[in-house]
């Protein structure tokens, strides 16, 4: 009889979040750090994001993928490949909304891997998700240029490379953030 592997047991246990809805935007991408991809209909951005706490000390890292229209004026989803908490939004633009999903590395494997194969096979589903439907109903129809995406993968890796240790980017993040929070109070997905 073989054994079954046991999860590993996660330092502190955090509810699972399951398309928690949050009343604001995020934080937009930080344009000197976004390495851009046009890709037909859509865009994609690529950064690595340090969140800092008060003491300046690292308290999450990692790379994101940012999907946008052609244009670049409204962002739909984003994948936060975090190093603790990976998770995916959904973003609402025509409410100013957006919906959290954690994500499961343990059943799903590395998510990196994971978003791609979403964006690759189900972007019109994940624009719908987002409100969309007027552009998901013409990827659908027409698609996007996938070809970049090996480019996506790769950007996703050196921006994931920046931000070890991340000592050098805590500052920077922890600024952004409360720029952002300063013009958008409802914004509170970190603690202060």
């Amino acid at each position: 009889m073989t054994q079954t592997a046991i999860a590993p047991k996660p330092e502190k246990t955090v509810e699972v979040v399951r398309g928690q809805l949050h009343k604001f935007m995020l934080i937009p991408v930080m344009p000197h750090h976004a390495k851009w991809f046009d890709a037909g209909l859509l865009s994609f951005a690529v950064e690595g994001r340090v969140i800092g706490s008060k003491d300046g000390t690292v308290a999450e890292r990692g790379s994101s993928i940012h999907v946008f229209n052609r244009e670049r004026t409204e962002e739909y989803a984003r994948f936060d490949c975090f190093e603790k908490y990976p998770h995916y939004h959904y973003i609402l633009n025509a409410d100013q909304h957006n919906i959290v999903w954690g994500y499961d590395p343990v059943i799903n494997g590395p998510m990196l891997a994971w978003a791609l194969s979403a964006i690759r096979n189900r972007m019109p589903d994940i624009l719908r998700g987002a409100g969309a439907r007027a552009l998901a109903d013409k990827v659908a129809a027409e698609g996007f240029d996938t070809s970049v995406l090996d480019g996506v993968e790769q950007a996703m890796k050196v921006a994931w490379d920046k931000t070890f240790p991340g000592t050098d980017m805590v500052q920077e993040g922890y600024d952004w953030y409360n720029r952002w929070k300063a013009i958008h109070p409802q914004f509170n997905t970190v603690d202060d």
